[in-house]
């Protein structure tokens, strides 16, 4: 075997522990702490309650691994010159497939809530469900919204 074979053979694997180490040294999201932060709290009645489906907003991530691993699978299994059509074809592939997993994880189940404030205002609030409010919202309900600095609103029966 010649050293140019070599590297034909070995290139794919190279790049795929490329992506690997790149995406392994991400870092990883943390949440600051809320200690000696102000939160805003307010107590109210929910007028209307409705089961929604919440959609996160897509990232890209899904897609850009997918297009990566799928440029590489393509490579890797293409014969000779076509190698360049087979990581094309697998980017574009594996893009749209990541692009859908990454939109099916991002649906969850929710509440559409409208409050009325103590004070004769009047809000309305989409709220993530959860395992605490998962049945708990219903017209007549008691509710105190916890508002944050960084505009997060938190909605608890009371």
């Amino acid at each position: 075997m010649n050293g140019r074979k070599i590297w034909r053979v070995q290139a794919p694997w190279i790049v795929l522990a490329a992506v690997i180490l790149a995406a392994a040294s991400m870092p990883t999201p943390t949440a600051d702490a809320q200690s000696q932060t102000m939160q805003r709290i307010l107590y109210g009645e929910v007028v209307s309650a409705e089961r929604i489906t919440i959609r996160d907003r897509p990232t890209g991530r899904g897609a850009q691994t997918g297009s990566t691993v799928g440029a590489v699978a393509g490579y890797a299994l293409a014969d000779g010159r076509d190698r360049w059509l087979g990581a094309l074809v697998g980017g574009v592939l594996g893009g749209a497939a990541g692009n859908a997993a990454e939109k099916a994880k991002k649906k969850k189940p929710g509440w559409d809530l409208i409050i009325l404030l103590d004070n004769g205002e009047e809000v309305g609030i989409q709220v993530p469900m959860n395992k605490k409010n998962r049945g708990i919202f219903s017209p007549g309900s008691r509710v105190r919204l916890t508002s944050g600095p960084n505009g997060e609103t938190r909605v608890n029966k009371i």
